[in-house]
C-alpha cells in the first residue's frame, strides 16, 4: 500500500471518540482486510488503548476526515503522560502557557484536551488575534496540517543538522525550498519570503498551509534563515527519517486530506517509535 496513503488518520467523530475506556478491538464492517490490511494493526491498537472508537453501527469509517479537535484528542489519550501545565511535569512551559482560545469555550467537546497540552510552540497551529488565540478545532486536517499538530518535539533525542534537513527535503518534489547565499541584506531573498504572511497575527487559520523554507549558504556551511524554517523544515525531515510520517515516489503529498485510517497508523509509528528508543514512558503509560 503506498506510504503515504499508510500514514495518517485517526479520529472518531463524536460518537467514535468519546468511549476513552480500553478493550479489545471489535471488527469493524466496514474495514476491509484487503482493502485496509496497512491499517488494521493500527485500529485494532487505537481502539484496544481507549484512543479510538467506532460506531454504534459497528463501522469505524476509515474515509472519514479528521480535523484538528478529534487529532489532539487522540494524542492527549495517547500520550496520557504528556501534560505541560501540570506543576509535576518535568517540564513547565511557562511563557508558552496559553490560558484559553477565543474559538475553544469550555463547552466545547474538547476544551479539557485542547487546554492541557496546546502550548503557544504548537507552530501553525496556534494562531494570534485581536480576539486572543485561536486554535481553529473544526479545521480538516490536511498532511501538512497532521505535521503541524503532531507532537514532534517528542523526537528531541534526534539532532538534525540543516544541511541533513536540507538534503532530506530536497527529495520532496513538493516541498517548496529556497536556498541562496546566507546574508544580512534587507533586500535579500529571505526577508522578502519572510513578508509572506507567516508570522503575521491577523487571525487567519494557517494549519495546513506550508509556506517556502528558506535556507542560507555561508561557504560550506547551511544554515536556517528564519525561525519558521528552522521549525517547520526540522519537522517534517524528522517525521520522513523516523519513518512516521514520509513521502510517496518523490513527494510529500501535504495537500492530501488525513483520514482516520491514515491517523491511527500515523500515531501508532509515532508511538512505536518512542518506544524502539526508550522515551515512551515519559509521554505515555499505555
Amino acid at each position: 500500500m503506498k506510504v503515504i496513503t499508510v500514514l495518517l488518520a485517526l479520529i472518531l467523530g463524536l460518537s467514535g471518540i468519546y468511549p476513552a475506556v480500553s478493550h479489545a478491538a471489535p471488527k469493524f464492517n466496514d474495514v476491509d482486510p484487503k482493502k485496509y490490511g496497512w491499517a488494521m494493526n493500527s485500529i485494532s491498537f487505537m481502539v484496544d488503548k481507549g484512543v479510538v472508537s467506532g460506531y454504534p453501527d459497528g463501522r469505524f469509517q476509515p474515509e472519514r476526515l479528521v480535523d484538528k479537535a478529534e487529532m489532539t484528542v487522540m494524542i492527549y489519550r495517547l500520550f496520557d503522560r504528556y501534560r505541560p501545565y501540570k506543576a509535576n511535569q518535568k517540564t513547565n512551559y511557562g511563557d508558552y502557557h496559553i490560558e484559553k482560545f477565543a474559538d475553544v469555550p469550555k463547552h466545547h467537546w474538547a476544551y479539557t484536551e485542547i487546554s492541557s497540552i496546546v502550548t503557544r510552540d504548537w507552530w501553525n497551529a496556534v494562531r494570534y488575534s485581536s480576539h486572543g488565540y485561536l486554535y481553529f478545532p473544526d479545521t480538516k486536517l490536511n498532511r501538512i496540517g497532521a505535521a503541524n499538530v503532531l507532537p514532534v518535539f517528542m523526537l528531541e533525542n534526534q539532532d538534525i543538522p540543516a544541511a541533513e534537513v536540507l538534503q532530506i527535503l530536497s527529495g520532496m518534489r513538493d516541498i517548496p525550498i529556497v536556498l541562496s547565499q546566507y546574508s544580512l541584506d534587507p533586500n535579500s531573498p529571505e526577508d522578502f519570503f519572510q513578508e509572506d504572511g507567516r508570522y503575521n497575527e491577523d487571525g487567519r487559520d494557517q494549519t495546513n498551509i506550508l509556506y517556502p523554507l528558506l535556507f542560507g549558504q555561508d561557504g560550506d556551511e547551511i544554515l536556517f534563515t528564519d525561525d519558521y524554517s528552522g521549525i517547520i523544515g526540522t519537522n517534517l525531515a524528522l517525521l520522513q527519517k523516523t519513518g512516521i510520517m514520509t513521502a510517496w515516489n518523490g513527494k510529500f503529498e501535504g495537500g492530501e486530506m488525513l483520514t482516520r485510517a491514515e491517523a491511527v497508523t500515523i500515531l501508532h509509528r509515532f508511538y512505536n517509535y518512542l518506544k524502539q528508543t526508550g522515551t515512551l514512558s515519559q509521554y505515555s503509560s499505555k
